[in-house]
């Protein structure tokens, strides 16, 4: 039987659809480098294909950017259930204990939603995606469950077994040893999620290192991220006192393991060349670091750009895990003076003393940053050169073109489903 126009028009439709899974809502205005790097990605490639966005949302995240979803063709978010105490936070301990012991990583089970799953065969049934894109490796456990004839993408905002290896070495006692269990369920975990997907997508050439061996014959390429650039640029001098300013969330250990390195280590030793330096930790779920001198701790905060401005110089110290740091690149976009870690700058190709500063022990972070702090003239010169190259290098333009391209080669590939 002869098909008819608009069967055409339909093939041609769902041959580009793209079904995206993240574990939270994405959205523009997010305090969460990684939800904002998602949204910020998506509103692009809406520009050019239909993409829908399923979610889990925990309680008391915000919903999906209304930006976003006005772009998207479909947009859903699954509850995920509450872990209450008693009974059910017990119940849920020991599924993620077992699970642990089955080689899934903690993480990974406590984003386990079953209604998820279905939504995404739902999806897959009513929808017909062609592209199935999993937002961090614990999402990829849903990916086998989208069916053979859409192919899969894992964008790894992060790698899970290095970055569990990083923490396991710096933890004592029976954490030590729990830390080891999950480093040894990330490795495998993450061998099999690699192995559910057509392609993996590493943010740094160190991540793809790193990721290669784990995925077998799964290919990885390295798409990094980008940045929103502010139209207006941050005070590239601050305002006084002098403060250094830090910014994440603390529930993710490498931001906790930095603010309490700031705290305890580097920010006494800034104060000895410039004592009236004030140091300022934004961001939700921090460290207990109160009674600190010259430390001040905001909790979350409903916008940065206020931090951003008033702050002398933005420090990354990280010393854990993997990805890019979206806010030092954030920082470096809006016109800040940064003195980071190269871990910390690792993807953003910033050279050292030209767009930042980069300094990886104690004492060196320490010296570059009271030196900053005492020369205004150098750090709004610093701060200016590095907008201007943020403009030029650090759009999402290029990325959402790679990703463009990379599933323009999957859909011409040929299924092996």
């Amino acid at each position: 039987m002869a098909r008819g126009p608009d069967e055409d028009v339909y093939r041609v439709v769902t041959a580009t659809r793209l079904l995206v899974l993240s574990p939270f809502p994405p959205r523009l205005d997010a305090t969460h480098g990684g939800s904002r790097a998602i949204a910020e990605l998506v509103e692009r490639l809406a520009r050019r294909r239909a993409v829908g966005i399923l979610s889990i949302r925990s309680d008391g995240d915000p919903p999906t950017d209304p930006t976003l979803a006005a772009a998207c063709a479909l947009v859903r978010e699954v509850p995920r259930p509450r872990e209450d105490a008693g009974l059910r936070a017990v119940g849920a301990d020991l599924r993620v204990a077992a699970g642990l012991l089955g080689s899934t990583p903690m993480w990974v089970s406590r984003w386990r939603v079953p209604a998820f799953a279905r939504a995404v065969q739902e999806i897959r049934r009513d929808w017909r995606p062609a592209i199935v894109q999993a937002e961090y490796h614990l999402m990829a456990q849903y990916l086998d469950t989208a069916g053979p004839e859409a192919k899969k993408v894992l964008r790894q905002l992060e790698p899970g077994a290095a970055t569990a290896g990083d923490r396991a070495g710096r933890r004592q006692g029976a954490a030590r040893l729990l830390g080891a269990l999950d480093r040894r369920a990330w490795r495998h975990y993450e061998r099999r999620a690699m192995e559910s997907a057509d392609v993996v997508v590493a943010l740094t050439e160190r991540d793809r290192a790193a990721l290669t061996p784990l995925g077998a014959r799964t290919p990885v390429v390295c798409i990094p991220l980008g940045v929103h650039l502010p139209e207006r640029a941050a005070d590239p001098i601050g305002a006084e006192p002098p403060s250094l300013l830090f910014v994440g969330n603390y529930m993710h250990p490498p931001n906790a393991d930095a603010a309490e390195w700031l705290v305890r280590e580097i920010l006494p030793r800034v104060r000895t060349r410039a004592p009236g330096a004030v140091l300022r930790l934004v961001g939700p779920n921090p460290p207990d670091l109160r009674g600190r001198v010259g430390v001040e701790i905001t909790g979350e905060v409903s916008d940065v750009r206020p931090y951003l401005d008033r702050a002398s110089v933005v420090v990354a110290p990280l010393r854990l895990g993997g990805g890019m740091r979206v806010k030092v690149a954030e920082a470096l976009a809006a016109g800040k003076a940064v003195v980071a870690t190269r871990l910390a700058a690792e993807g953003l190709g910033a050279r050292d003393g030209e767009q930042l500063v980069l300094a990886d022990d104690c004492g060196a972070i320490a010296t570059a940053a009271a030196e900053l702090l005492l020369d205004p003239t150098r750090r709004a010169a610093l701060a200016t050169r590095a907008r201007a190259w943020a403009t030029e290098h650090l759009t999402w333009d290029a990325p959402a073109a790679e990703f463009e391209r990379l599933y323009a080669a999957l859909l011409a590939s040929p299924h092996d489903g």
